[in-house]
């Protein structure tokens, strides 16, 4: 009888161990190694290029940009579809994710879509309006200096996020 329970114990312990480590609650999407140093490259290359047009830019030397916007536009929207292709938890615990990432000005979990992704769509629309602007009119720094800074803010926020994930 004592052989009876001793193994019936040892079959509920290993029975519990494994239901209670398959129940573990997913906080985030999981840290992805390639899309974050995706996005530090590209952010670097972003930086590159203001550095470029800082001064102003002329529409009649567009095309000497025009394959570098190109690049830069088609890594930050594959990096976006990077990052919408991992699974966002849904539950309590997201909810408090949620409101530190708003405390720190990152957008929070919605709609099963990682912060990171909705950062590197805005990018995408400012690089290409940027783009425009450049082939149109060419570029002064006052109007390279707004595109700037709302893409320095975006690639902070998708940086910020992605690298939380690694904890």
């Amino acid at each position: 009888m004592t052989q009876l329970r001793l193994t019936t114990i040892k079959l509920f312990t290993f029975i519990s161990f494994f239901s209670l480590a398959s129940c573990m609650t997913q906080l985030a999407p999981n840290y992805d190694r390639a899309l974050f140093s995706g996005l530090t490259d590209t952010n670097a290359k972003i930086m590159e290029l203001f550095a470029s047009v800082a001064s102003g830019t002329e529409s009649s030397t567009f095309d000497d940009r025009e394959e570098i916007y190109n690049a830069l536009i088609g890594r930050i929207d594959a990096l976006a579809i990077q990052s919408r292709a991992r699974p966002v938890p849904e539950n309590k615990v997201t909810e408090k994710v949620n409101k530190y990432l708003e405390s720190r000005g990152i957008g929070a979990l919605t709609g099963g879509e990682a912060p990171s992704a909705a950062a590197l769509d805005v990018v995408s629309k400012n690089l290409v309006r940027m783009k425009d602007q450049d082939k149109k009119h060419g570029l002064t720094p006052n109007v390279v200096a707004p595109f700037k800074n709302a893409i320095v803010i975006s690639m902070d926020q998708a940086i910020t996020y992605e690298s939380f994930l690694d904890r």
